[in-house]
């Protein structure tokens, strides 16, 4: 018989621990307080009170909640992507229910997402030991982690935004796109929500912007600009992507070797790319520069307006992780998803021999899934398709709960998906397509397999070989990766911009890797070092040009005015400027009329009225005409520092009092409607 008291015990223990678990709880609550109340009269504090809370924290939490059998990176990668998405999406209801985004949002939001640090207080010490002997364990691949993050860094640290004497440059395919995001972030926090276009305003963006919105709220809560926040986001994400393959490889994997097939997945994941490297020989051979200047000047991963060879589908790193910052979010929140998925639904086989369904995993990979609409809308339908391809694979269509557990949180996604598939239909731009536009259909079939044979080049030879061999994990499962990515880009076209499909090769890239990966696993280490030398360079030379090439973004004058507009003129003012790719609103903040048409059509509006309206202000020589089309705009600002191309008859602003020059530099004036909200 139990003694008296062996029933009480337990209790009686418990309790005596309640006011120390309380006490720890009460004091981790009471410093995280302190933290935000410091960090917000002293910006600077943010960046390692704030950000942590921004892409960790609560992912770490989530991560400790699921318990996944998943390694110590894979869980690092995901508390990573899931942090950023968490956060996002927080700040994002939170400014709805506000009325408005602001500084004063995003630490809300950080209150809310440092609950769970008092939370882990209460169950006990934090444990870190246990996470530090993985980490040992698993050191490669955090080491090839770290050494991505501070590549991209780095390259983007020095090229992204670079002010000299003459102004503003821009290195790679940075020049045209950084306007893009750098006026999302920067009208958001300078009030631009719910936002419109920053560069075609009325209309609201409807674009998978949200990488833009977590740069802006990193940005915000330090009192940064938004550049330096964009590169420290690209750097982790670049890095989360590299624990996520390293990771999905070994749980897809498994067997003798799977730790180095694992890295040898992530490294061309990031690393690997076509054999465009061969055109910067061949310039080499016809002495068209020596090897710097050439570098500088020449995109070798993919370029355009060349003839046969043909390069044209770019890199992981050529421009997912160095240009299109949805990719850089939008590929590891992939990965993420899919890796939750493979871990919380075993195949009908892993039932047989024992694995379990995981309920909360389940419906952790939706809701990433879901929540990765507004972040990337290419990859947002990708991974619907490869799970119900996952699900068929594994004979698993037998739970309507896991169904349910999986698609519910897809009702969070509806906001954003709706607007955006119904923008793409009503325009036009969603359509049936013979094949790729950018490959050369008209030179028939075999010109068309070599081009993507030297495009994606041996890395996806590879992955070839390896699903013709017996034996190869999850086979059918890889196979339809690739071949569904491969597919989609050759019969479906979702933007104006054709170019824009080739997202899809970067999401098939992450199965090739795999596959490629495993294939070369017991290859002895020259024969490794063969398939990196043919595998890398054209990402690593296109990574160079990057860093290297100076493309001017705006003048020394015009950086000067855009102070100006950004601390003298009224937020979401509208200006008029001139429908360059690059504009000085885009740094202040501020909102222009049009940029580039096609920037403007691959939304899915039609720029050419607005870009005749513009013309009608800036060259039809008639002032009272000008301010009325601006009102009629709502715009308040026009940019007199360059005229669109055909101008015929300069409007001379200055020569009617419906115009003010509100402000004046050699290179630039800026007029000011002078029935318009006065300059601040």
């Amino acid at each position: 018989m139990l003694p008296q008291n062996a029933r009480t015990e337990p209790i009686d223990a418990l309790l005596s621990l309640a006011p120390r678990t309380a006490l720890r709880a009460g004091l981790v609550a009471g410093l995280s307080v302190a933290l935000l109340g410091a960090a917000w009269v002293l910006p600077g504090l943010a960046i390692v009170v704030i950000w942590p809370l921004l892409y960790l924290v609560p992912g770490w939490a989530v991560v400790a909640l699921a318990r996944p059998r998943i390694e110590t990176a894979g869980r690092l990668g995901l508390s990573i992507v899931i942090s950023v998405v968490l956060s996002s999406h927080l700040v994002w209801w939170l400014s709805l229910a506000s009325g408005g985004y602001g500084r004063g949002v995003v630490f809300a939001a950080a209150g809310l997402l440092a609950v769970p640090l008092a939370l882990a207080a209460w169950q006990g010490p934090l444990g870190l030991a246990r996470p530090l002997v993985a980490l040992r364990r698993s050191w490669p691949a955090f080491a090839l982690a770290g050494l991505v993050a501070f590549f991209v860094g780095g390259v983007l640290g020095t090229s992204l935004w670079r002010v000299t004497p003459q102004g503003v440059n821009s290195g790679g395919s940075n020049w045209s796109d950084l306007g893009v995001h750098l006026g999302i972030a920067q009208s958001l926090n300078a009030g631009n929500f719910p936002p419109q276009v920053p560069y075609f305003a009325g209309l609201p963006l409807v674009y998978h912007w949200f990488a833009d919105l977590h740069a802006a709220m990193a940005a915000s809560v330090a009192g940064l600009f938004s550049v330096p926040a964009m590169v420290v986001q690209s750097a982790i994400l670049a890095g989360a992507l590299v624990l996520l393959v390293y990771s999905l490889t070994r749980h897809l994997m498994r067997g003798p070797r799977a730790r180095r097939a694992a890295l040898i997945a992530a490294a061309l994941a990031v690393f690997g790319g076509g054999l465009g490297y061969l055109r910067f020989v061949g310039d080499l051979t016809a002495g068209l520069g020596d090897p710097l200047s050439l570098i500088a000047a020449n995109s070798y991963d993919n370029q355009w307006l060349t003839s046969w060879p043909f390069f044209r589908i770019p890199s992981v790193m050529g421009t997912g992780l160095l240009v299109h910052r949805a990719t850089t979010a939008g590929l590891p929140i992939l990965v993420g998803a899919i890796l939750l998925l493979v871990a919380g639904l075993p195949t009908a086989e892993e039932r047989r021999r024992g694995w379990r369904d995981r309920p909360m995993l389940i419906a952790l990979a939706g809701g990433t899934g879901a929540l990765l609409a507004p972040f990337h809308f290419f990859f947002f339908p990708a991974f619907g398709l490869l799970t119900l391809l996952y699900v068929l694979i594994g004979r698993r269509l037998d739970s309507a709960r896991n169904a349910l557990l999986f698609l519910a949180p897809y009702l969070l996604a509806l906001p954003f998906a709706l607007p955006a598939l119904l923008q793409s239909a009503e325009s036009g731009s969603l359509q049936l397509v013979r094949g790729w536009e950018s490959a050369p259909i008209t030179d028939g079939p075999a010109a068309v397999v070599f081009f993507y044979l030297t495009n994606l080049g041996l890395p996806f030879v590879l992955a070839l070989v390896a699903l013709v061999l017996e034996g190869v994990p999850r086979r059918a499962f890889l196979a339809a990766w690739v071949a569904l990515l491969f597919w989609v880009p050759n019969v479906v076209q979702v933007s104006v911009i054709a170019f824009d499909m080739n997202k899809y090769f970067q999401a098939m890239w992450i199965a090739v890797a795999i596959l490629a990966g495993w294939l070369v696993r017991r290859w002895p280490a020259p024969a490794l070092l063969a398939v990196f030398a043919l595998s890398i360079p054209a990402p690593l030379l296109v990574a160079a040009w990057t860093a290297t090439s100076d493309l001017q973004v705006l003048s020394a004058r015009q950086l000067d005015a855009a102070n100006w507009v950004a601390s003298s003129t009224p937020p979401r003012s509208v200006f008029v400027t001139d429908g360059w790719v690059n504009s000085l609103t885009d740094p202040a903040g501020r909102l222009r009329l049009t940029t580039f048409g096609p920037y403007v059509a691959n939304l899915g509006y039609a720029p050419d009225e607005r870009i005749a309206q513009v013309q009608g202000i800036y060259c039809a020589g008639m002032p009272l005409l000008s301010a009325d089309l601006m009102r009629s705009l709502h715009a308040s600002y026009v940019v007199d520092a360059g005229r669109p191309g055909d101008c015929s008859a300069p409007t001379d602003f200055g020569a009617s009092d419906q115009f003010a020059l509100a402000y004046e530099n050699p290179e630039v004036r800026i007029w000011r409607l002078t029935d318009a909200t006065p300059t601040r």
